[in-house]
């Protein structure tokens, strides 16, 4: 399945966690879109801790409510492409341990919003926020954006919504 635009009024925020072995580090990408999808705000952070794949996509999910939340932002889709995550947070199945904690942390701070959902697509549907999860790479801390696309996102959106 390849992203889909959010019902109106509602806004999809994107997430991927990417772990960087060889640095011992993990990152988390972010993205903001709405219904039209058009870009809304991005985050790239780095996590200096050697995280697993499970707990980088879990930090990920959690990165993603709190950048909503401080983007303004109180009826979203929350969407990535860790199914275990998903169904966690859907309470469908059971975390696994290594993010039981962060799995009930977030179910909480869901309560702090009008409307949240949580959402499952396939990595080919998730670029963007792959590509800014990997843009972490090289930095110390994060960087954010807000109404401005990056440009080395701008083709990953343009080709989301065309194929959408």
């Amino acid at each position: 399945m390849n992203w889909s635009p959010p019902r109106y009024p509602l806004y999809k925020t994107n997430v991927d966690g990417v772990v960087f072995s060889a640095q011992k580090a993990a990152s988390v990408g972010v993205i903001v879109r709405d219904h039209e999808g058009r870009f809304i705000a991005g985050l790239s952070k780095k996590i200096h801790d050697p995280l697993g794949a499970i707990v980088a996509e879990a930090k990920a999910f959690e990165v993603g409510i709190i950048f909503a939340k401080e983007v303004g932002i109180r009826e979203f889709v929350l969407e990535g492409d860790s199914i275990i995550i998903v169904q966690a947070l859907k309470e469908c199945s059971h975390a696994p341990s290594s993010v039981v904690p962060l799995i009930y942390g977030m179910l909480a701070k869901c309560h702090e919003f009008r409307n949240v959902a949580f959402s499952h697509v396939r990595r080919q549907g998730n670029r963007p926020a792959h590509l800014l999860a990997k843009h972490a790479l090289g930095m110390v801390d994060f960087s954010a954006w807000i109404e401005e696309c990056p440009c080395f996102l701008e083709q990953a959106i343009i080709h989301d919504v065309i194929v959408s």
